[in-house]
């Protein structure tokens, strides 16, 4: 059914529904698909939308929207995001998989769609369902997918309980019990997976008779597949079972952060690391099934209660865990808190209550999403056992002083809030060992007495953009630290020096060094350098302001911060020095993979950077004093190169993407030999005005040139496949280079009036995209697209009329006319050819059969 090119809808797509119960894998079958390779290799595009119960038509165009650019969506504007679907999907066929979809509204169900119809024709579209009615809404064949037989169910059980084993551990009497456990499984995979792994910790007549005779197969519970995962969770470890309840806090389709869901099982005291791993590398980011969702929900009524409405009513009276989840319908209610102290949080009824989370499923896009709180200043006075508090998403500006009363605290998290400063009174939070402030923009400052928490372990920051917060000393106190994800290096005493650095030898994952320019060279001592940091993967190191330190300290800065050889990403932005360190352009850097190099505007040549050899992602901005680039290898490198032969034989073994901008004096690039850059695939060139010239790169697929005024000879690039040139004054001496002749995609996006389009002979060409800030002056002589050699220019319009034989994909000019294209003879249809809002489209008949297409 995915692999035809029946379309039943628009003459564009179909939709094949997968229909069945809960848990009998749907999913599973869709993901199996998704990542067929002959199914991917049919299609341009691929997506996943999970849907569930409510069906919100923006909500889901969002998903969509982000699902077709591989990057958030910040539009809130339905007509917004359509457009971007459409431009990102026209003329291609993609493959969407909309997961769990309940709702039967028609109305809705074609509101999805609009934004699709654009695509190219053999598009699919995979919906899983359990309702029968729902796929024959959208489809009139289904895939039906059916209970598994008794005998395939126990080789599901069978897989799972030997994990890769040898079957023969299995004997003939486990079989017999093991077969009639998958019986009980009722057809269910995901019941005869769970159960299996029950199994496979003991492969023993015992374990398996006890697992057959549990008397929690009786269980009255809510689905009938419910009472496997019960014998599953029963079988679990006590520290895993607290785990799987604390889950329920959270709604269904809730996506799990691995970092923020193992944080609060520590909180909770539910995981202990050992001496081989750190507690927090336990989780992995998931989502949870809806029958464990319901099973969590069932295991936990006791000690759980997750709150969907704010009126508190339905609080359990015992509960340690309460969150306060906001369902669609009452997202813009006000988050009671007098109410709640008033009511139910009596000191008699909840002295024990460890955990408090404001909890969104969907991640906040806008302001309006924000929710509002209100609580008495004295409230936290009456919470005094809370483990875990959460507030983030929501209004708050200010933090009452009574945090400091929540003595057994060990995770906050104020993420997105409005907060401006935080009470000095949070550092008597001693058992404190996470705390989040993450896009909290509008905060000024920590409290001084942050060295106090001693046993913190995170620290989330704003990111270095939206710095504004000065970090006071004592930084270094926190010997525990594992996360900061940024260290501000201020001028005075009272600031946070490179010296806090000296103890902080468990940090992980990412830091970036802000404020560098504060920073001497005798200041950083082998104990606060960063080589012994074996453990941080990500580094940015930030001059701030790059007037404030002349150059030859700053050389013998950087020169001091060498990273750990294990780094895998390095960003050094503002550096004011001329020239760079030497560990950064030798061999030394074996694991770096990703390099940028930002605003070093003293710099007048580029480090040896060619013999990294992981380096697969390279670029090179606002680097104003470098007029020459060069080959990027020292003599040095290949005198020390044990195979000499290997080492000049080729530079940049691995690199993909290499791309420079905002490179003012650039001239040259040369010295490039043909066995050089092997593997690079995408090269992009941005405002770099007096270049003139691009080496000869073999293994160049998509390149992208952008306001390059003097760029106007390029060679031939064999394996060049795409280009993009933008904001050229004209383009008309480029376009007949040879380098046209073989080339799939062609995108000009040019800014002046003048732009001509001629003489381009490729039979390859596949799509031509033309954008222009005004109007299109001609294409014509493009003889073997064919364009036909007609143009027509009044006063208030430009037309051009043209026969082609590839596919229009855009043209962004005011007018265009297409004549003479004969359908029968080649690839392209009418609803191939997405223009500008006027749009004549002539087939070449006489005047009273023409058509028209707006």
């Amino acid at each position: 059914m995915l692999l035809s090119d029946e379309a039943n809808c628009c003459d564009v797509y179909s939709v094949v529904p997968i229909v069945g119960p809960g848990a009998v894998g749907k999913t599973s079958l869709a993901q199996h698909i998704y990542n067929e390779e002959a199914i991917s290799s049919k299609f341009d595009i691929k997506m996943w939308v999970w849907v569930c119960q409510e069906f919100d038509v923006l909500k889901l165009s969002r998903k969509l929207a982000e699902e077709a650019m591989e990057s958030p969506c910040d539009f809130a504007d339905m007509n917004q995001m359509h457009r971007v679907i459409t431009d990102r999907l026209k003329g291609k066929r993609f493959l969407l998989v909309l997961d769990d979809v309940w709702d039967e509204g028609r109305d809705r169900w074609a509101s999805l769609q609009v934004p699709l119809k654009c695509a190219a024709r053999g598009s699919k579209i995979v919906v899983t369902t359990r309702s029968t009615k729902v796929a024959k809404m959208m489809a009139l064949k289904m895939h039906q997918l059916g209970y598994l037989s008794d005998t395939n169910c126990w080789s599901v059980c069978q897989d799972a309980a030997l994990r890769g084993r040898d079957p023969s551990i299995i004997n003939d009497c486990l079989i017999s019990i093991g077969k009639s456990v998958a019986a009980r499984c009722k057809g269910l995979p995901l019941a005869a997976n769970a159960v299996g792994h029950v199994l496979s910790s003991a492969i023993d007549r015992n374990h398996w008779e006890a697992v057959e005779q549990s008397d929690l197969w009786n269980s009255e519970v809510v689905e009938q597949t419910l009472p496997a995962l019960l014998v599953s969770y029963n079988s679990l470890q006590k520290h895993l079972k607290r785990c799987f309840s604390y889950c329920s806090l959270f709604p269904k389709g809730y996506l799990f952060r691995k970092d923020k869901l193992v944080r609060l099982w520590l909180a909770q005291g539910f995981v202990e690391a050992d001496r081989e791993h750190h507690a927090e590398d336990i989780a992995c980011r998931y989502v949870m099934h809806d029958l464990y969702h319901e099973l969590a929900e069932y295991v936990s009524a006791k000690e759980y209660s997750r709150i969907e409405e704010y009126t508190f009513g339905n609080l359990v009276e015992n509960a340690r865990h309460v969150s306060l989840a906001p369902n669609e319908d009452h997202s813009n209610e006000i988050i009671q808190f007098y109410k709640l102290q008033t009511e139910y949080m009596k000191e008699s009824q909840f002295p024990g209550l460890r955990t408090l989370l404001v909890v969104q499923k969907d991640e906040l896009k806008d302001d309006g999403n924000t929710l509002y709180i209100k609580f008495p200043n004295c409230m936290f006075k009456l919470l005094g056992s809370l483990r875990a508090l959460d507030l983030s998403n929501t209004n708050m500006e200010l933090l009452p002083h009574s945090v400091g009363e929540l003595i057994h605290l060990r995770y906050l998290s104020l993420e997105n809030t409005k907060i401006k400063c935080l009470p000095e009174s949070i550092s008597a939070l001693f058992k404190l060992h996470s705390m989040n402030l993450k896009c909290c923009n509008n905060l000024s400052e920590l409290p001084k007495g942050i060295r106090f928490l001693t046993n913190l372990r995170h620290l989330e920051l704003p990111s270095m953009d939206d710095w504004k917060m000065c970090m006071p000393c004592g930084i270094g106190e926190l010997i525990n630290l594992q996360t900061i994800h940024v260290i501000k290096v201020g001028s005075d005493s009272d600031s946070c020096g490179i010296s806090d650095l000296v103890n902080l030898n468990k940090l992980r994952g990412e830091l970036c060094i802000s404020g560098i320019e504060n920073v001497t060279s005798t200041q950083i001592t082998p104990e606060a350098s960063i080589k012994n940091k074996g453990e941080l993967r990500k580094l940015i190191l930030h001059w701030s302001c790059i007037d404030s330190m002349f150059s030859d300290e700053a050389t013998s800065v950087l020169d001091s911060l060498q990273p750990h050889p294990d780094l895998e990403e390095l960003t050094i932005r503002g550096f004011s020095g001329v020239r760079f360190p030497l560990w950064l352009g030798n061999q030394y850097m074996l694991s770096l993979s990703i390099l940028e190099l930002k605003d070093c505007q003293n710099c007048k040549e580029l480090p040896s950077l060619g013999r990294l050899p992981c380096l697969k992602h390279l670029s090179i901005k606002s680097l104003t004093s470098i007029k020459h680039v060069r080959r990027m290898i020292s003599g040095h490198d290949e005198t020390n190169c044990s195979d000499y032969k290997s080492c000049t034989s080729r530079a940049f073994p691995t690199l993909e993407t290499l791309k420079f901008a905002d490179m003012d004096s650039w001239e040259l690039w040369d010295e490039v030999e043909a066995t050089d850059f092997p593997c690079l695939q995408h090269l992009t060139i941005m405002r770099c005005s007096k270049l003139s010239g691009l080496p000869n790169l073999q293994a160049l697929q998509n390149l992208r040139i952008k306001t390059c005024e003097n760029l106007l000879e390029l060679p031939s690039f064999p394996s060049l496949q795409c280009i993009k040139i933008e904001g050229f004054w004209s383009v008309s001496q480029v376009l007949q280079l040879p380098i046209f002749s073989h080339i799939e995609t062609l995108e000009l996006s040019c800014h002046k009036k003048l732009v001509s389009v001629k003489k381009i002979q490729n039979p390859l060409l596949y799509s031509l995209r033309l954008k222009q800030k005004g109007l299109l002056h001609k294409v014509s002589r493009c003889q073997m697209l064919p364009f036909q050699n007609r143009f027509v220019q009044d006063s208030q319009r430009t037309w051009t009329f043209l026969r082609c034989a590839g596919r229009i994909l855009e043209c962004s000019c005011n007018f265009i006319a297409f004549t003479d294209l004969t359908f029968g003879q080649t690839n392209v249809h009418p609803s191939e050819v997405v223009t500008c809002e006027d749009v004549s489209f002539h087939t070449g008949q006489p005047e009273d059969r023409w058509a028209c297409i707006l």
